[in-house]
């Protein structure tokens, strides 16, 4: 357990000015223009009929806590990320995220479901407090949530043992949905909020992770270089910043 304490510790420590310099403007990147749009509406405010999944999820303001806690998600996996070029991806897919829902926030205001009342939860009234019940479709709440968990299973890959990745993701994985069934039960979104912030943080991620490292190898041809003469040339193939030997038959022959 020490061992993997330690690895830990090891990977938030690594570029670690880095991350704390990403966290601070990606908050101000969000923060902005999430309370800004929901103080100048340009466009009239519209409320959606509640649907079979919302009425049968009944109002309850403690589930404000597990909604709260995607916060703690958002926070934990950046700090895990061990290399730039990866921190670089992350916040390229966040900014992404975000700005599509910025853009929908700002031409379809939707008023969402949660009621005018006073709770007696002390965080449900710090909710209500800063968090006007705009900025609906689609669910930032729960796209960023799945952002991160597709993000924690991509630079997982390889640098943990099967069993150990499974059980971190699997526990992200969960740690969303939870998120997800907070955001009815606090009324805070529709029903259909919920699939349309999951879809757009899977094209975010696949657009930041998997395209943008796909055209890049398509873009970097491959160099070739001879660095030795001989019965069997030596050279160096370069891509992507890896080198490997290999060997040129055909070379100058004496």
């Amino acid at each position: 357990m020490r061992g993997r304490l330690g690895r830990v510790a090891a990977c938030a420590r690594t570029n670690w000015r880095t991350k704390a310099a990403l966290s601070a403007g990606l908050t101000l990147f969000f923060c902005v223009p999430y309370f800004a749009l929901q103080r100048l509406t340009l466009f009239p405010v519209r409320t959606l009929p509640l649907s079979a999944v919302d009425r049968a999820i009944d109002f309850d303001p403690r589930w404000v806590w597990a909604y709260q806690s995607v916060y703690l998600l958002l926070t934990i996996v950046p700090w895990l990320i061990t290399t730039r070029a990866e921190l670089r991806r992350y916040a390229q897919g966040f900014v992404l995220l975000s700005g599509v829902g910025f853009a929908c926030f700002l031409l379809m205001p939707i008023r969402g479901p949660r009621p005018d009342i006073d709770a007696p939860d002390v965080m449900f009234r710090l909710l209500q407090w800063y968090d006007r019940p705009l900025n609906c479709f689609p669910s930032l709440h729960v796209g960023l949530a799945v952002y991160t968990t597709l993000v924690a299973a991509t630079v997982s890959r390889g640098r943990m043992t099967g069993s150990i990745r499974l059980s971190a993701v699997s526990l992200a994985g969960l740690w969303t949905a939870i998120i997800a069934y907070a955001a009815l039960a606090t009324k805070q979104h529709y029903a259909i909020d919920l699939p349309a912030g999951g879809l757009l943080a899977a094209v975010c991620h696949w657009v930041t992770w998997h395209m943008q490292r796909s055209t890049a190898h398509v873009e970097r041809p491959m160099v070739f270089t001879r660095v030795s003469r001989g019965p069997v040339d030596v050279g160096i193939r370069e891509r992507d910043g890896h080198a490997a030997a290999t060997r040129a038959g055909g070379g100058a022959r004496r």
